[in-house]
């Protein structure tokens, strides 16, 4: 599946939860806040696809996700970018004790 049709959908996704997805110009990488009492995923529209598809599915790995119907190579995306999350989180975490 196309990055592109994987940001469609996971954007369709995060509608689903109560987010919006914000697409705005800075110098930020993304990521997901409450603003104004409307959940809100926000992501530069300057990064990459793969950037922006990585911050949606990150958020949404956090939800539960087991009762929605998603597409099989969007369902994989997400469940690898929670993986890479935690191993971020534990080499962060081991850093952190070794210093």
């Amino acid at each position: 599946m196309k990055i592109n049709l994987i940001l469609e959908e996971l954007t369709f996704l995060a509608g689903q939860f109560g987010y919006v997805v914000r697409k705005e110009k800075g110098g930020f990488r993304g990521g997901n806040c409450v603003l104004n009492s409307q959940k809100t995923i926000v992501v530069n529209i300057l990064t990459p696809y793969e950037t922006r598809v990585s911050i949606i599915a990150r958020v949404l790995a956090e939800l539960p996700l087991e009762s929605v119907y998603l597409k099989p190579a969007v369902r994989e995306f997400i469940s690898r970018e929670k993986q890479n999350k935690l191993a971020n989180i534990s080499e962060t975490f081991a850093a952190e004790i070794l210093n």
